[in-house]
C-alpha cells in the first residue's frame, strides 16, 4: 500500500513537471528578439545613452508580466536589445541630447530583428518675427 502511494506521488511529480515544461515552451513562441543599432546620420557613428521607449499599439498584456512598453539606454556601440517582444507592431521613440527626437512605427514580424535607426542633428530655429 505503502509503495503504491509514491508509485502515485511521483507519477504526479513527474507529469507536473513535463507540464509546466511543455507551457513555458508555449510562452516562448511568437517572441522576438528585437536589436536596435542608433547612429548619428551625418557621420554614421553611434549614439550613446540614447533613450529608447519601445511601446505596443495595440493593447497586449505580456504572460510573463504586465508590461506594454520597455524604456532603456544605448550602450556604448549605440546598441540595445531587448528579448521576449511578443509579435506584432510598436511604435518606436529615441531621445538623445543634441539631436531630433525619433519616433516611428515598426513591424516586428521574425523571431530576430534588426533595426538601424539614424538621428538627425536638430534643425535652426525659424521665427516668424
Amino acid at each position: 500500500m505503502r509503495r503504491a502511494i509514491i508509485i502515485v506521488a511521483a507519477v504526479l511529480l513527474v507529469a507536473t513537471h513535463l507540464a509546466g515544461q511543455n507551457a513555458d515552451e508555449e510562452k516562448d513562441d511568437g517572441n522576438i528578439r528585437l536589436t536596435l543599432q542608433v547612429l548619428n546620420e551625418t557621420n554614421q557613428q553611434p549614439v550613446a545613452d540614447a533613450h529608447i521607449v519601445v511601446r505596443f499599439t495595440e493593447e497586449r498584456i505580456l504572460r510573463r508580466d504586465k508590461r506594454v512598453s520597455w524604456e532603456a539606454k544605448t550602450n556604448r556601440k549605440g546598441m540595445i536589445v531587448l528579448s521576449d517582444i511578443p509579435v506584432g507592431t510598436v511604435q518606436v521613440q529615441i531621445i538623445a541630447k543634441g539631436f531630433q527626437t525619433y519616433g516611428d512605427q515598426h513591424e516586428l514580424e521574425k523571431p530576430q530583428e534588426e533595426v538601424t535607426i539614424m538621428l538627425q542633428p536638430p534643425k535652426g530655429q525659424v521665427s516668424a518675427y
